[in-house]
């Protein structure tokens, strides 16, 4: 009975602890900016433009602001939102607890309440 309720704790902890980071959006190309004094992080991370292509070909352009914490995206409608960074248990998640923009190994997930408005992969190359 102990040892069952050690793997079944060991289990829980190992799948929380999992859940603990939220890795940067993908490394995309960079757009050089300088960023604030005494910051750290490095000139060429600061801004970061992604583009993210659909099944159907649409693209989403994702714009990274690494100082401001936010993204600002545009998608294929023309339409531009920009979002503050948000708590993610996995990837990088952006909301004004109405829009929501999601990347996760790779994948962008623009969503306007629950409804999927956009989903695509990273281009290539970026």
């Amino acid at each position: 009975m102990r040892l069952i309720f050690a793997i079944v704790l060991l289990c829980l902890v190992l799948g929380l602890a999992a859940c603990t980071s939220t890795p940067a959006p993908p490394t995309p190309a960079a757009e050089p900016a300088a960023a604030e004094p005494g910051s750290d992080i490095a000139p060429d991370q600061v801004r970061l433009e992604t583009v993210y292509v659909s099944a159907t070909g649409e693209r989403l352009i994702a714009r990274f602001d690494n100082v401001a914490d936010a993204v600002t995206v545009t998608l294929p409608s023309g339409r531009t939102v920009t979002l503050p960074r948000a708590v993610s248990g996995s990837g990088a998640r952006y909301s004004d607890d109405i829009d929501t923009f999601w990347e996760h190994h790779g994948e962008g997930t623009f969503t306007t309440g629950e409804k999927v408005i956009f989903q695509g992969r990273a281009e290539e190359g970026d």
